[in-house]
């Protein structure tokens, strides 16, 4: 039976190759093909790719690295740079970009696993740190307005990130001071739990010159901010309003002494003011009355009428496309019907500011000069007006703010904000209403009216 099965076997007998016995050949084949596999492993990536691995590190870190002017990614991270001369660049908002010309090499065994490694240092300098600090700021003021973040989205800590950065020029000079002013007009904009830890986490870089904080100066940057609070008689409603109503915080504070004598506070702090209406006066076929708050303005007994803004396009076209940039209907603020048909609409902030530029020049008087009223003013005449009255809403002068801090004028100046007061007629029980929209758009149940007052 053996026997049988060694006869079914077949025998496969390699022919000699080119007089080259098989063992010979076959060694050969096999070693060609290893040393393929050898040269793709470990040669064709430093060949095909000639160059270098660049890391690139800054102070302060995360800044945006070009090279010969492409970015290619933030400081810390491993950029592949290709073998020659090149401009390596360092930039970041609010500070000077430092670049370097730097020759990379390369490697070419094994640079696929163990490529040449470059490191560089850059150091970046503000020349202006506090308005770099207030264009952080900015960023803060426009992003609070999108509201508390989700699941699905976040919001970037803008002003820490600021701070953190830029917290090294706190203490020089008059910076501290001024420094600590923007961060009292970038707390006007904290309205959501997200933008109030932002806040809180840029005061504590700042008192640290933008490092981790020690327990004794955390002492001192929660007395600062105790002390903060303490001057605004509102701060107990600020804060709760920033929790959910069923929160245990906002009961914490809603039920605390803090939050029931704040209107008592409120009501012993308060003084009535009456403004006093001491006349009226025309100009360009508007009536003005002249009223006296702290201060003497006039302000137009009624709205912007379409024929005397009809006049202000004719005369100046380039303002025609600005009188329909509507805002999106999502965003529109209706609560009002139109109750005065003869009353200019639809125009942007932007285009309301030009009117009185140019009815100033137009009809005015030396001396005197047309501005929109300030939502002061507004709400004042509202009140000891008779018959004032509007198609909805009314732009003010006044950049928005959703909370009013103290804070110092040239602040509040260089954070500005994102958008502009809109003041509603007063509503029994309510008082007047406000409201806000981006500077660049309107609706069509928006107007404006005239204040004046001197140079």
């Amino acid at each position: 039976m053996q026997d049988k099965q060694d006869n079914n076997e077949i025998q496969v007998k390699l022919k000699p190759f080119m007089g080259m016995r098989p063992g010979v050949y076959l060694t050969i084949l096999y070693s060609f093909i290893l040393l393929i596999i050898i040269f793709f492993l470990f040669f064709s990536h430093g060949l095909k790719n000639p160059g270098s691995v660049l890391i690139v590190k800054t102070d302060p870190k995360n800044a945006a690295i070009r090279v010969d002017g492409v970015y290619k990614g933030l400081s810390g991270s491993r950029i592949f740079v290709p073998k020659g001369t090149h401009i390596i660049e360092a930039a970041m908002p609010g500070f000077e970009s430092q670049s370097a010309q730097h020759t990379i090499g390369a490697r070419i065994f094994a640079s696929r696993f163990f490529p040449r490694k470059y490191e560089i240092s850059f150091t970046l300098h503000s020349n202006d740190p506090v308005q770099a600090f207030a264009d952080y700021a900015s960023d803060f003021a426009q992003w609070t307005f999108a509201g508390e973040p989700t699941a699905n989205w976040q919001v970037p800590m803008s002003l820490s990130e600021g701070a953190e950065r830029l917290g090294r020029y706190a203490n020089e000079g008059t910076n501290r001071e001024e420094f600590e002013g923007i961060l009292r007009a970038a707390s006007r904009f904290a309205s959501t739990r997200a933008s109030l830890r932002d806040l809180v986490r840029a005061k504590i870089l700042i008192d640290n010159n933008g490092n981790a904080p020690t327990p004794l100066s955390m002492v001192g940057s929660i007395s600062d901010m105790l002390a903060f609070l303490s001057e605004s008689n509102t701060s107990p409603y600020w804060l709760s309003n920033l929790f959910p109503s069923d929160s245990p915080v906002a009961s914490q504070i809603e039920n605390s002494d803090w939050y029931k004598n704040m209107n008592e506070r409120i009501s012993s702090a308060a003084i009535a003011v009456n403004p006093a209406v001491r006349g009226q006066v025309r100009y360009g076929g508007l009536t003005f009355i002249d009223i006296n708050l702290g201060g003497s303005f006039r302000i137009c007994d009624t709205f912007v009428p379409k024929s005397l803004f009809e006049t202000f396009l004719n005369e100046n076209e380039e303002w025609r496309a600005h009188h329909t940039n509507y805002a999106p209907d999502e965003i529109t603020i209706n609560p009002f019907e139109n109750t005065n048909p003869d009353a200019v609409t639809g125009m942007t902030w932007y285009s309301a500011k030009a009117f009185c530029e140019w009815f100033t020049i137009r009809y005015l008087p030396a001396g005197l000069r047309a501005r929109l009223p300030f939502s002061r003013e507004w709400e004042s005449a509202a009140w000891v007006m008779d018959g004032f009255s509007n198609p909805g809403w009314e732009w003010c002068e006044d950049a928005y703010t959703p909370n009013y801090f103290a804070a110092p004028k040239e602040a509040i100046e260089k954070v500005g904000s994102p958008e502009r007061v809109l003041r509603g007629r007063p509503i029994t029980g309510v008082g007047a209403i406000m409201a806000s929209m981006p500077s660049d758009l309107s609706s069509p149940i928006i107007s404006f009216r005239i204040a004046i007052d001197s140079l």
